[in-house]
């Protein structure tokens, strides 16, 4: 049985869907952001409603080709495709994206140029080592978007505001981590495609809500019995974004397989840290920020490799499938290195949003777990 049912699922998103509708009837602004490093704590500090963008499908795909060139990224086409006709999308403000791959560098001028919405693009030094100008420059730019948030919701900016944000959104992250590490039991608690589903409503209700959902979630998973299935392979899930309707290769996967942990940014690596709160609150949050485990597109991306070691040690991961998004050179190239530095084995595939290669895609993964077995 679901720990999430699909019913209640798309039942929580049309009732948020409506819910934000009245926000906005009432003045609030809803602000959509891109990014695990997006400072979702200022924006809610700020007055506005938080929204992760994070949704993609191959209709919206073809729709993005009017804005953006056929080989472009499929997320950012699709992202565009969904300003053009998704009912949340349409719903958004502004927009806080951030400078990391170069398609992500240049998705915010055709938001703006296609769809008249003001768009805060955050300065992302490309390279990852902490050294004190950088820190500095980003946390430049987080007091720049406080700036810019308080002239659109035209609300006085109040620091216990955002150490409040900073409280509730550390309690999600812990509650997630819980439910995450309910993966790494044999057998897992909790499906691959259930924790992303999770992670993707975490980004759309209101910290509060979603953490009373959390607490009825983890009673369930902990009292779930469980059956070992030797023949169930175990496996690591890396690469490119998984947006929020994209779930066909999670599904093929777990035909045969246990995704017991992950590293993509709308799964595991949105929640698995946790932000300090410290006397000067953006000390803090450009801190955390800055040193998020670092996606493929930041050099050095050492600590990206760390995290995927360590996370095949402790949940006993038996392969590894590397998912790219077409024409995402940053994921493509890390490949090689995976197989280099990890030393088991990886199956990269790659596509967009489209349902085309199914079956191959099918046949690929069946005679991947079947050499893991």
């Amino acid at each position: 049985m679901a720990l999430l049912e699909r019913k209640r699922l798309e039942g929580l998103r049309a009732e948020r869907l409506e819910e934000l509708k009245s926000l906005k009837a009432q003045g609030k602004k809803v602000v959509g952001y891109f990014c695990l490093y997006a400072p979702v704590e200022i924006i809610q500090a700020a007055g506005a409603v938080p929204v992760r963008l994070a949704r993609a499908d191959y209709q919206s795909e073809l729709e993005g080709e009017r804005f953006l060139r056929a080989d472009a990224c499929p997320f950012c086409k699709a992202s565009l495709g969904k300003f053009a006709h998704d009912p949340l999308y349409q719903l958004i403000d502004a927009v806080v994206s951030v400078n990391t791959c170069d398609m992500m560098r240049r998705l915010p001028e055709s938001i703006t140029a296609n769809f008249s919405l003001p768009v805060f693009s955050l300065y992302l030094p490309r390279t990852s080592e902490p050294f004190p100008n950088r820190l500095s420059a980003f946390q430049a730019g987080l007091v720049d978007l406080k700036e810019w948030l308080g002239s659109l919701t035209g609300q006085e900016w109040q620091n216990e505001r955002l150490k409040e944000a900073i409280n509730e959104m550390n309690q999600l992250r812990r509650k997630l981590q819980e439910l995450d590490q309910s993966r790494a039991e044999k057998p897992p608690k909790i499906r691959g495609g259930e924790l992303f589903d999770i992670v993707a409503l975490a980004t759309l209700l209101p910290p509060r809500r979603m953490l009373n959902l959390l607490n009825e979630l983890l009673s369930m998973v902990w009292a779930a019995p469980g059956t070992v299935d030797k023949n169930r392979v175990r496996l690591l899930l890396t690469g490119s974004i998984l947006s929020e309707e994209d779930r066909t290769l999670i599904e093929i996967v777990e035909e045969g397989a246990d995704i017991v942990a992950d590293t993509v940014c709308t799964g595991s690596r949105w929640f698995h840290e946790e932000l300090k709160v410290e006397e000067e609150p953006f000390a803090g949050l450009a801190r955390f920020y800055f040193n998020r485990t670092p996606c493929a597109c930041r050099r050095p991306n050492n600590a990206l490799f760390d995290y995927i070691r360590e996370q095949v040690q402790e949940r006993k991961v038996q392969g590894i499938v590397n998912k790219s998004l077409l024409y995402c050179d940053a994921y493509r190239f890390e490949g090689k290195w995976l197989r280099q530095e990890i030393g088991i084995p990886v199956l990269e595939v790659d596509g967009d949003y489209s349902q085309e290669n199914l079956q191959q895609l099918r046949t690929r993964i069946e005679a991947f777990l079947e050499m893991l077995r």
